[in-house]
């Protein structure tokens, strides 16, 4: 689900009818092209950004990962007070904010992987929080679906698998921020409850798919 937000949020800052001209600009061009010399971008994802056939770009190629990077660097947002990788002030309900907040609870859920388990209390407040920001990012539909999904089954047979998938997306994640950091500071110095699965937010769709998290490798 949470792919799905920034997915949306992305298409309503670039219109789908719009992307394959703004990736064309000479400016945004030259920026993502930085970015994979220093390898944020994987050749993978820059085949999404550029294919063959110039006209079949779509967002819907595009993962997670590569949807993070796009709207902090070539979607001229203004980056929240606190920044793209700590937590929002709780004031602070901007778009911007938000997608910082779905980020950062992204990560927070994954920080939880080698634990593999959450209280009760902690997973009903990162699901409330996810729920409120979905919310106001694309409206009344994702809190329902949201609703639904927490109540969906979960299968632990393939647990495990999933816990690893969740380590190495988080090995990802982890390296492309330390180096959209360095990047950007280049840029600015010159200019006893009961337990919850952390997969289980997975399997139920609310931070990403399998699919999403086999595609990525960047470091």
């Amino acid at each position: 689900m949470g792919s799905g937000v920034l997915r949306e949020t992305f298409d309503r800052i670039i219109p789908p009818q719009n992307l394959r001209k703004h990736l064309k600009d000479v400016q945004n061009h030259d920026r993502l092209q930085s970015l994979r010399k220093q390898r944020i971008l994987t050749s993978k994802q820059w085949g999404h950004l550029y294919p063959g056939d110039a006209s079949s770009v779509s967002s819907k190629d595009f993962d997670p990962t590569l949807l993070m990077v796009l709207l902090r660097t070539v979607c001229k947002l203004t980056p929240p007070t606190a920044g793209w990788d700590a937590p929002p002030h709780a004031a602070d309900i901007r778009r911007e904010a938000d997608i910082a907040r779905l980020r950062y609870f992204m990560n927070t859920v994954l920080d939880q992987a080698d634990k593999a388990r959450v209280s009760d209390a902690l997973f009903v407040k990162y699901c409330e929080n996810i729920r409120e920001m979905l919310v106001r990012l694309e409206g009344a539909p994702y809190g329902d679906a949201m609703d639904k999904m927490m109540h969906r089954k979960t299968d632990p047979i393939t647990e495990e698998h999933y816990k690893e998938l969740l380590m190495q997306w988080k090995k990802n994640e982890d390296c492309i921020k330390d180096k959209m950091n360095e990047l950007e500071s280049a840029t600015e110095s010159s200019g006893d409850e009961g337990e919850f699965s952390v997969v289980t937010m997975v399997r139920r769709g609310i931070i990403m798919s399998e699919p999403t998290l086999v595609s990525i490798q960047i470091c």
